[in-house]
């Protein structure tokens, strides 16, 4: 049986409110031909379908357009959710998809009731157990859910331990065993992109609490693609788009998987070309005018440097770099200045302080009223 994992699409996401559809309808194509073309069985998505809990119209049917097309292809597909998922939402989609061979789980479920969808393509099985993503604070019902032993685990890792202990139950030496599941391993690499309170303590689970007797464990969250040490393969397939500047230099892909009854597992990438370059560029004006046609149509951070202060740079910056998305200033000052004008300061001024030091002018009048009021607010709601 021939698989292919992807994860992390995150459709629908903007980065500085640029839209990233098109490139999203590419790679979400691009996925769909790499299927085809590798005559893959079905299709794992280890979560983060979408950027929000709430989607925009526009993502929501390039999502559907693939699986509908998945459909044509005669490819079933497992799909979990992820932290930027909202359960109920794709709950509502599940008996639908089902009718299409979609199988989409939202939330943990007894290995009976869903929690393990069994496959049968080829003459061969396929047990593929599925673990959701679960939040600190539903920890516990998840572990009551599936493990009647559940209170005597304190952490979230042993709790999660015993989750996949108890869906991977089903597992044999005549049937293929996969694993899915969107948490954080413990020991692999973040970079950034990803929500910071579900990439730490007490996230992280070690790679020995999932079965050993899986072909594959298929991961999702993290957006590096990644190879975790274990004893089975087990992969982060990445998000397939470089979604932020901390993915930066990470060559997207996605993961072909070749699994038979009683043998190990063969793994594969295939890389991804549909996503646009993110690139950090630095110099001085001079130096980025003469160097603006090696950019292509990458999308930039860009860092100009500056002898004095020199306002309106910012939209000189993007007369030469249309495709600009961050313009940072860099300009000296004289050692203590920061302190001492802002030492004290009510955070009116000091959000004044900022806004000048960032784009070498003045806030606007609007958006100084938007922040004082907005403050306000705030100071009124805590007292």
């Amino acid at each position: 049986m021939r698989f292919l994992h992807t994860s992390d699409w995150h459709v629908g996401k903007t980065l500085k409110t640029r839209s990233r559809h098109d490139e999203h309808s590419a790679v979400l194509n691009e996925i769909l031909e790499i299927a085809r073309r590798e005559h893959v069985d079905a299709l794992l998505v280890t979560g983060d379908l979408f950027d929000s809990p709430a989607p925009p119209p526009d993502a929501e049917r390039l999502v559907y357009d693939l699986l509908s097309e998945l459909c044509g292809a005669r490819i079933p597909a497992v799909i979990i959710g992820g932290n930027h998922d909202h359960p109920r939402r794709l709950q509502a989609m599940r008996e639908i998809l089902h009718r299409l061979d979609i199988h989409v789980r939202p939330e943990p479920a007894r290995p009976e009731s869903g929690g393990v969808i069994t496959l049968t393509l080829n003459g061969e099985t396929a047990q593929v157990a599925v673990l959701p993503f679960v939040s600190a604070g539903r920890i516990i019902d998840a572990a009551r859910l599936l493990d009647q032993d559940a209170e005597r685990y304190q952490d979230y890792a042993e709790r999660i331990g015993g989750m996949a202990a108890a869906l991977s139950q089903s597992f044999s030496a005549g049937t293929v065993n996969l694993f899915l599941a969107h948490l954080y391993v413990d020991g692999a690499v973040t970079c950034g992109s990803e929500r910071e309170i579900h990439v730490a303590k007490p996230y992280a689970v070690s790679a020995h609490r999932f079965p050993a007797a899986a072909h594959y464990v298929a991961l999702g969250h993290l957006h590096r693609p990644q190879e975790i040490p274990a004893a089975t393969p087990m992969q982060y397939a990445g998000s397939p788009l470089q979604l932020d500047f901390g993915e930066e230099g990470q060559e997207k892909r996605v993961v072909i998987i070749d699994a038979h009854p009683g043998k190990p597992a063969t793994v594969t990438n295939i890389p991804l070309t549909s996503g646009r370059t993110l690139r950090s560029v630095a110099g001085t004006i001079e130096e980025l005018e003469a160097q603006s046609d090696n950019f292509g149509d990458d999308l930039l951070r860009v860092t100009i440097h500056l002898d004095k202060p020199a306002p309106g740079i910012a939209y000189r910056i993007r007369e030469i770099l249309p495709n600009a998305l961050h313009i940072n200033i860099d300009v000296p000052r004289p050692e203590g200045a920061e302190s001492s004008s802002t030492a004290g300061a009510d955070p009116i001024t000091l959000f004044s302080a900022f806004y000048r030091r960032r784009y070498e002018t003045e806030p606007p009048g609007d958006v100084a009223a938007l922040f004082s009021a907005l403050y306000e607010e705030e100071a009124d709601a805590a007292d």
